[in-house]
């Protein structure tokens, strides 16, 4: 299909951008698309289900809503309702079930080249035939779905019939697209201040992979569970005791949870928003605002008074969700170049119980099945299906962040969590204990085996001093042997194992209880948004051929907001050796993990223990200011000399060097496009948006082109 004569182009808002972003990010996943998925009670007559389907469809503008991506930028139209006539598939079976088929439907992406954003297919299973539509996020929701739905299943039984797809007391024309008004000034003024002074560095959790890919694929996992009756009780025993919506205490309690396992305590959690106005219900399109919902957990504090100040950040947020949040990220800090939005790794969402309850396609019934994309968009996403019986969860989580096994645990804790807040209320967030008895079991049965063979007791701390559950890292602790042994030099008392000395080790326990040692505590630091193990880093460049000694440290920033990694390295002036230690790098460990700058020495600085001086490395490499000492040279100055002006003018700054981070400075994944659009322009090459947030620096950038171009 073409565009229609005559279709007037507008240009993208900055929600929609937000979202043609990821899809430049992973050009080959379908993770802004949105399924859905029936199963009819029999078989659909296909001829009836493609004339219904081609006639919701041209009813609807926003189904004919189509977009244009060029260079780094985006349009759109609307397709004429004649040009709009769509095919129903059949979805192939598969060996895996109807899930799997389902999937295989739903997760191809689709291209921004002006044809229509949406696609259906029907899979014969059993006696049953099962219906999906895929449509892109850009023109549809979830919200979107169930009208959608309603629409088609209306439509289909008329044409059974024999009849019009629609009445005529409904009108022929078409819908338009619904026109969301601007937002109010005093909403952005709203956004601004609550997410004034926010460090994303705290929304990083001490458990999962640990690994933030600058290159991800947004593979996602899927885990189902039916809360326990206790969980579902305590909940809206809470609800009515604090005069709070079930969907705040349940939002409080995820808040709780995250800050168990690391994150906080100044959290932000993504909850998505209808934003239909009166009298829009039925409008198709994409009419959703994910807000950050931003609040502190404080141990000394009642859980009461984390569910108070979850209402108060609840309801402040919905009267201001008109102010699209997308378009504050220019004005939000976002420190570290990661993919991931700095505003929420996680989201929360509540839904009530579906409305396709008496849904029928001609004298069939249908009812809701699951349909996914196999991404994740998110490190965890919570969606709670609340009937008036049971609340059921559906957790989505990124693999790249999280396991199966750690998510299976953290869903399983929350409604340990929430069965056990029933009475506690009035406890503090200290004292309320998060954990199974699964997880009791394999911290008491790591324990014991370690006695029983011989080895040193230990246990792994979390950062309040507890005991941190299985898969959450902390600091290992070696327990004493004896009441005398520990009369002598120990740090402090667990309740249970007795006197402990810290070692600085950073440790978990697995969740069959196996311990594993993971470095020093001490070397662990944070660059741009992901962990990176200095020791790890350093055992792999002593590693390469002839590097006698190397060490890592972290440059502190200067005025100008930058920093990043420097390695010293104790070895011969080899040309080749950098670029050897840049592909073990890029293999071997995140792309975090790669210095931005190396220093070839003929040794290294020692202190009084013969180890590394680390505090003297520590002030080279801030001696070295935004240039970065040791630097690689640029055999191409000119393109070195060029980024740096692309930096300075899509940045609107002139403190710009050559390893000045793009993100550290201010940028954002919408200007982050620009530079990939400009660069491949200036270099001859394509370059893609996840180059960009992989080589953040002008000089990585030129390397980078440099390596294309050849």
């Amino acid at each position: 299909m073409s565009l229609s004569t005559g279709a007037t182009a507008r240009t993208a808002s900055s929600k929609e951008r937000s979202l043609w972003m990821l899809d430049r990010l992973v050009p080959g996943a379908g993770a802004n698309n949105v399924p859905a998925a029936l199963r009819i009670g029999g078989r659909l007559d296909r001829p009836a289900l493609r004339t219904a389907l081609t006639a919701v469809v041209r009813r609807h503008d926003a189904l004919r809503t189509v977009f244009h991506a060029a260079d780094d930028t985006l349009t759109s139209s609307v397709l004429a309702p004649g040009e709009a006539d769509l095919d129903v598939q059949e979805i192939a079976p598969s060996a895996d079930g109807p899930q799997a088929a389902l999937t295989s439907f739903a997760a191809p992406p689709f291209a921004l080249d002006g044809r229509p954003l949406i696609r259906a297919g029907v899979l014969a299973d059993g006696d049953d035939d099962v219906l999906c539509f895929v449509v892109h996020h850009l023109v549809f929701d979830t919200v979107s779905a169930g009208v959608f739905t309603r629409s088609l299943a209306r439509a289909y039984a008329r044409v059974l019939r024999g009849e019009q797809p629609y009445p005529p007391d409904e009108g022929t024309g078409p819908v338009p697209v619904l026109d969301e008004p601007a937002p109010r000034p005093r909403s952005t003024d709203f956004w601004r201040d609550h997410l004034a002074g926010f460090d994303p560095g705290a929304l990083e959790t001490d458990c999962g992979t640990g690994h933030n890919p600058d290159r991800p694929t947004l593979a996602g996992g899927r885990l189902d569970h039916t809360l326990s009756p206790g969980a579902t009780a305590a909940v809206r025993k809470l609800a009515k005791e604090l005069r709070a919506p079930e969907a705040v205490v349940l939002l409080a309690a995820y808040y709780l949870l995250l800050a168990a396992h690391g994150a906080g305590p100044d959290l932000v959690v993504g909850t998505p928003v209808n934003v239909r106005g009166d009298g829009a219900a039925d409008a198709i399109g994409y009419h959703v605002n994910t807000l950050p919902l931003r609040t502190a957990v404080d141990p000394g504090e009642p859980f009461r008074a984390l569910v108070t100040r979850t209402r108060n950040v609840f309801f402040g947020a919905l009267s201001h969700a008109d102010a699209p949040v997308d378009g504050l990220l220019a004005e939000v800090a976002r420190p570290g170049a990661s993919w991931r939005g700095s505003l929420f790794r996680h989201v929360f969402n509540y839904v009530p119980a579906p409305g396709d309850a008496g849904l029928t396609f001609g004298d069939a019934p249908a009812r809701t099945e699951p349909a996914e994309t196999g991404y994740c968009k998110f490190d965890l996403e919570l969606n709670v299906l609340a009937t008036p019986d049971a609340l059921s969860l559906r957790a989505v989580h990124g693999t790249e962040a999280l396991a199966e096994a750690d998510a299976r645990a953290l869903v399983r804790r929350y409604d340990a969590l929430l069965s056990g807040l029933g009475e506690a209320a009035d406890r503090t967030v200290a004292e309320i204990e998060v954990g199974t008895d699964a997880d009791r079991a394999a911290l008491r049965t790591g324990y014991e085996e370690t006695v029983r063979a011989g080895g040193a007791a230990g246990f792994v701390a979390a950062p309040d001093g507890r005991e941190a559950l299985p898969g959450v890292r902390g600091e290992l602790c070696l327990v004493a042997t004896s009441r005398t042994a520990a009369d002598d030099g120990y740090d402090g008392e667990h309740p249970l194992h007795g006197p402990y000395r810290r070692t600085g080790e950073l440790a978990r326990r697995g969740h069959d209880g196996t311990l594993e040692v993971l470095g020093r505590a001490d070397r662990r630091v944070t660059v741009h948004g992901v962990p990176v193990q200095l020791d790890r880093l350093e055992a792999l460049l002593a590693s390469e051929d002839g590097v006698r000694a190397a060490a890592a440290v972290l440059r502190k920033g200067d005025d100008t907001g930058t920093g990043g990694l420097v390695a010293f390295l104790a070895a011969p002036d080899d040309p080749q050796l950098l670029d050897r230690l840049r592909k073990r790098i890029g293999a071997e460990l995140p792309a975090a993990a790669e210095p931005g700058a190396f220093v070839v020495l003929d040794a290294l600085p020692t202190a009084a223990d013969g180890r590394p001086d680390l505090a003297e490395l520590e002030r080279r490499a801030a001696a070295g200011g935004a240039t970065g000492a040791g630097a690689s040279d640029d055999t191409d100055g000119q393109l070195l000399a060029d980024l740096i002006e692309l930096w300075q003018d899509i940045l609107e700054r002139d403190d710009v060097g050559p390893q000045a981070n793009f993100f550290e400075l201010g940028g954002h994944s919408l200007l982050a496009a620009k530079v990939a659009q400009r660069s491949g322009k200036l270099a001859g090459v394509r370059v893609r948006l996840a180059d960009v947030f992989a080589n953040p620096t002008p000089v990585t950038l030129a390397e980078h082109l440099r390596a294309a171009r050849a």
